[in-house]
């Protein structure tokens, strides 16, 4: 199985939405979640999900 980190990050979002949702979470830049969150705040979301993709990963075996 080859996912790329792109995907998996948008799985584990999808997660989270509603199902009628689901089907499309559009790209966008850091620049547009520093001014939701804050940059620091945003920083520490992206470390925190930086993590989970990585244990999601050890857990498909993928690395």
């Amino acid at each position: 199985m080859n996912i790329s980190d792109e995907e998996l990050d948008r799985d584990l979002r999808n997660l989270y939405l509603d199902s009628d949702k689901d089907s499309h979470i559009p790209f966008v830049d850091d620049e547009y979640f520093h001014k939701i969150y804050g940059k620091e705040n945003y920083e520490k979301m992206k470390a925190k999900r930086a993590e989970e993709v990585k244990k999601e990963k050890e857990r498909l075996g993928l690395i």
